[in-house]
């Protein structure tokens, strides 16, 4: 009896150690970390997935930061000139929504469709271009379900004029 009490005793306790694991690991992903990203006299605050995968490529007006997510998302951080705007690929991508703010700023939403195996998919991007310094942050291949994630990655981004700060 008592062996057989300290084996399911056993038991329970890994299973318990597995769901714990598991549950420890989902939130991780999805976690938020708060980044600062330094450009020409700004500052971006933004908050970023703790896990991905950054490639930085700098060019000589400027850099691409992009943030490939565990969901297969990328964000892209530009900062600089000499590109051509909107930085989405207008061929694949259709435009839904478009909404601009005098001439400083212009936000972009649509969706593609393609199939996989047969499967039709949807995936969707936001663009958001800051002309005024030559910033743009953006997502692209987003699930619908991830749509509300991304978003509120996007409204909370904060482009700072580090120059009238100290002036």
């Amino acid at each position: 009896m008592k062996k057989t009490h300290y084996r399911i005793m056993k038991t329970r306790i890994r299973f318990i150690l597995i769901l714990l694991s598991i549950s420890s690991f989902i939130p991780a992903q999805n976690s938020l970390k708060t980044d600062t990203i330094k450009w020409s006299g700004s500052q971006i605050i933004i908050e970023l997935p703790s896990k991905k995968y950054v490639h930085t490529e700098t060019y000589e007006e400027g850099f691409f930061q992009t943030m490939t997510c565990l969901d297969s998302t990328i964000i892209i951080v530009h900062c600089g000139a000499m590109v051509n705007l909107p930085l989405i690929d207008m061929n694949k991508y259709v435009v839904t929504s478009k909404f601009v703010l005098g001439e400083d700023v212009r936000v972009l939403r649509g969706h593609c469709v393609y199939s996989n195996n047969g499967v039709r998919k949807t995936k969707y991007f936001r663009e958001e271009n800051y002309f005024k310094y030559g910033i743009t942050v953006m997502y692209e291949n987003a699930d619908e379900s991830k749509l509300e994630y991304y978003d509120s990655i996007l409204n909370n981004v904060k482009v700072i004029d580090v120059r009238k700060e100290h002036n």
